[in-house]
């Protein structure tokens, strides 16, 4: 399944969307394509085996009901923090510990995101559980935990420094501390994209130059890199070891700039052939070649500028209104936090859709590029990438009947079924046109 999971933590409410919401349907949609255009052999579906389909179905449910009450209860955790005046002792701990800002930042933003994620932990230990269960995951414990710990102190690091920078401009412009604020965000997340595949992602997982145990495949990648037009070396080529943790399939493109690189994870290697390999890698360099990280971070930016602006009126009414009953002398306050951080992530949640279709509309572009670039160079073509996409469900135990409010809500992702439905349909070259974004392929 295709889920955003991020928790409602400041870094990510403030760099990203929120977690989004999942209603699962149990009927089954008609298998009916009459809205595809028509081929000259049957369209294959997305199908999965008795057992799978029961297995997708229940984990489509749980996931669906864990999505809510985890989205309640952090809601529901902010809110007590606010009224139980969390914030406060927060603030008055930090100011006596030190008079200087950062020092306070630190204590503050730290202590405030320690005790949330710990709020949130045991429903971490039961995602990780569920995917243990299901055959999704093969990572230990103790592992697990490791990255649980990994992941917490990178986060302390960067809403300490976030905090730090919001508070200032809360400081000094009440009015338009959530402009400057955006302003600041902008080269930070520049340089998290530019660090991530050689500071952050290593620390997680182990990566290998793709040419070391896959020369083979390489030469072939090379093919569809010429027939592109496009000069991505090996050297940004890499393996990511995904099966010391996962059973499930992936590639991706990451960085930015000098470190901007394609991953793919030997469990795809593994279980795909090496036509439905280069479709899946001609998929990951069409988010390469067609920009589709910077235009994304830019307009997500522009979407948390809209959201911030709306955070700061309705943060500046609240406070005006309960702030002497909360603790909070003002926005600017350390005690404000839990309910800024409420707020935005209240906004995040209804914003899901609109970040999740920019998403899946890039996505729907690379399955498009990876279609006309490797046409010619595999046989068959729709037939490998719908095999492609039929494993790729498979494997992550994808539900084949996602309602539409789901797909709208959720899917970061076109959904499977839709997916193998495309490359089977789309066709050009038959309709003697050129393709829309390699020019000049057969």
């Amino acid at each position: 399944m295709v889920f955003t999971r991020s928790r409602v933590v400041l870094v990510v409410v403030l760099l990203a969307a929120s977690a989004a919401a999942l209603t699962a349907s149990g009927e089954a949609p008609s298998n009916s394509v009459s809205a595809a255009p028509a081929t000259s052999h049957p369209i294959l579906q997305y199908s999965l085996p008795p057992d799978k389909l029961a297995h997708s179905y229940a984990l489509y449910r749980l996931d669906a009901t864990l999505y809510f009450v985890t989205s309640v209860w952090s809601f529901l955790v902010l809110f007590l923090m606010l009224r139980m005046r969390f914030g406060v002792r927060l603030r008055d701990w930090a100011e006596r510990t030190s008079r200087f800002r950062v020092v306070q930042a630190l204590i503050v933003m730290s202590l405030f995101t320690l005790v949330f994620e710990l709020t949130q932990l045991p429903f971490d230990i039961h995602r990780h559980y569920v995917g243990l269960s299901y055959g999704l995951s093969v990572q230990r414990w103790g592992s697990w935990f490791g990255d649980w710990g990994k992941s917490l102190l990178l986060g302390l690091v960067f809403v300490t420094l976030l905090g730090w920078i919001l508070y200032g401009a809360l400081r000094r412009s009440p009015r338009g501390w959530w402009f400057y604020f955006w302003l600041a965000l902008i080269p930070i997340v520049i340089l998290v994209l530019f660090v991530t595949p050689i500071w952050i992602e290593p620390m997680f997982n182990k990566f290998e130059p793709l040419s070391d145990h896959h020369s083979d495949l390489v030469a072939q990648i090379e093919r569809v890199v010429h027939r592109a037009g496009m000069d991505i070396p090996p050297e940004r080529m890499f393996e990511m070891k995904a099966s010391e943790k996962s059973t499930t399939l992936n590639a991706y493109v990451t960085g930015f700039g000098s470190t901007k690189r394609v991953v793919v994870w030997d469990t795809t290697m593994e279980h795909m052939t090496t036509p439905e390999t280069l479709f899946v890698f001609g998929h990951e360099m069409g988010h390469y070649v067609l920009g589709h990280i910077p235009k994304e971070t830019g307009i997500i930016l522009l979407q948390l500028l809209v959201l911030f602006y709306i955070g700061y009126r309705l943060a500046t009414w609240l406070v005006a209104r309960y702030g002497a009953g909360w603790g909070i002398r003002d926005l600017s306050d350390w005690a404000s936090l839990p309910l800024l951080v409420l707020i935005l992530s209240l906004l995040t949640f209804l914003a899901t859709p609109a970040f999740n279709a920019v998403s899946r509309h890039y996505e729907h572009q690379a399955d498009q590029y990876g279609l006309e670039v490797v046409h010619g160079l595999i046989p068959d073509t729709p037939l490998a990438a719908a095999q492609a996409f039929q494993v790729l469900g498979e494997r992550s135990l994808d539900y084949p009947y996602v309602s539409k409010f789901a797909e709208f809500w959720l899917w970061d992702h076109p959904t499977i079924r839709d997916r193998i439905i495309f490359v089977q349909t789309y066709d050009p070259w038959g309709e003697g046109r050129q393709p829309e974004f390699v020019k000049g392929a057969p």
